[in-house]
């Protein structure tokens, strides 16, 4: 295990991380509102809130199929990371949107980066 760490390439471990960390704010966002909501006994939007949880563990799985080297963890990840790109730039307006769209660009160019690819191929 040791070994398969040491050897991966940086275009692996920035797309691993972004989506570690893109799933980790999906999570904890939807966690914290959820108990917020159950303390302030205010359960009008709690579905939302357990959706976005949701969708934090659906992130989390595809970025753990990545680090363990499944095909279907790096198709997933280009789905997350495009699907990102697609919202943030109907969000245009706001900047914050437009910083998250070039984020996910350059996570997902090196999904795409022959360094990548070719560990995935040679670990295969």
């Amino acid at each position: 295990m040791a070994n398969k760490t040491n050897n991966r390439p940086l275009t692996f471990n920035i797309a691993l991380w972004f989506g570690y960390i893109f799933s980790g704010i999906f999570l904890l966002y939807g966690g914290v509102q959820i108990v917020l909501s159950f303390l302030d006994r205010n359960f009008g939007d709690i579905f939302q809130l357990i959706v976005f949880t949701i969708i934090g563990l659906i992130c989390i799985a595809f970025v753990i199929a990545f680090q363990e080297l499944k095909k279907w963890g790096w198709y997933g990840l280009i789905a997350l990371y495009s699907l990102i790109i697609i919202f943030g730039l109907i969000g245009y307006s706001h900047y914050e949107n437009i910083i998250i769209a070039l984020l996910s660009a350059g996570a997902l160019y090196t999904l795409f980066s022959s360094e990548t690819k070719n560990y995935l191929a040679n670990q295969a």
